[in-house]
């Protein structure tokens, strides 16, 4: 399969096979589908000079793996402030829809964010390992679940899992760490439940668990950067 999840035409996006979900082969990801949500709230920034701080999904409709139409506008634009929603469309009827709150930046305010102390280990030296179990990967549909490589560290304060995809999201545009983090930021809900099943938190057979997201919110502090490395979920 190619190395991308989207080809564009216009305000058209075709799926390739990367868009598949583990639950049908004809529903796409939701990883893909947020991702195309941040695609669009970048883009808002850009004309604005502002900056993405927080992204929410709703993922209110199954999202067929067909190509969608995707729109967005300003429900508020300010010198300070804007307020942006974004739509995904298949055929007459609205799929997704996400809102992105854009702030402007200020390097005179002290951030509210700390760094954990001390700092979860580094992916380098961890064993990779895919994002599904393995008795699943022979089961499900191709997709972009099957593109993700986790790894686990744990220690005294607990595990710390860092999550990465080679893929590109849309063919053709390099995808920013934004766009990225919004892709596998779906992933964190069921990457937790795989834990707490790996630790013995909760005893329930994997078999039988299905983990599906309704929506998605990510708020962005700091900005997301590219490193070189795998993007990391905080513990």
């Amino acid at each position: 399969m190619p190395e991308l999840i989207y080809r564009r035409s216009g305000d058209v996006y075709a799926p390739t096979q990367w868009a598949g979900s583990p639950w049908s082969r004809e529903l796409r990801h939701g990883g893909p589908v947020s991702g195309l949500i941040a695609s669009a709230a970048e883009a808002a920034a850009g004309e604005t000079g502002l900056r993405v701080v927080r992204l929410s999904v709703d993922l209110y409709r199954p999202t067929p793996l067909q190509p969608l139409a995707l729109a967005w506008q300003f429900l508020r634009r300010g010198r300070r402030l804007a307020l942006v929603e974004v739509r995904l469309r298949h055929g007459d009827a609205d799929v997704t829809r996400g809102t992105a709150l854009l702030l402007a930046p200020n390097g005179e305010r002290a951030s509210t964010w700390r760094k954990p102390e001390p700092p979860p280990p580094a992916p380098e030296g961890l064993e990779g390992m895919s994002f599904m179990p393995r008795e699943y990967l022979l089961r499900v549909p191709p997709g972009f679940h099957l593109s993700v490589e986790v790894r686990i560290s744990e220690d005294e304060l607990g595990p710390a899992v860092w999550a990465t995809t080679p893929l590109d999201l849309i063919e053709g545009q390099a995808t920013s760490a934004l766009v990225r983090a919004a892709m596998l930021s779906d992933l964190t809900f069921a990457l937790s439940g795989r834990l707490m099943l790996r630790r013995r938190l909760v005893l329930a057979d994997p078999r039988r668990v299905s983990l599906i997201n309704a929506d998605v919110t990510l708020y962005l502090e700091p900005r997301p950067r590219a490193t070189g490395s795998p993007c990391a979920t905080d513990r």
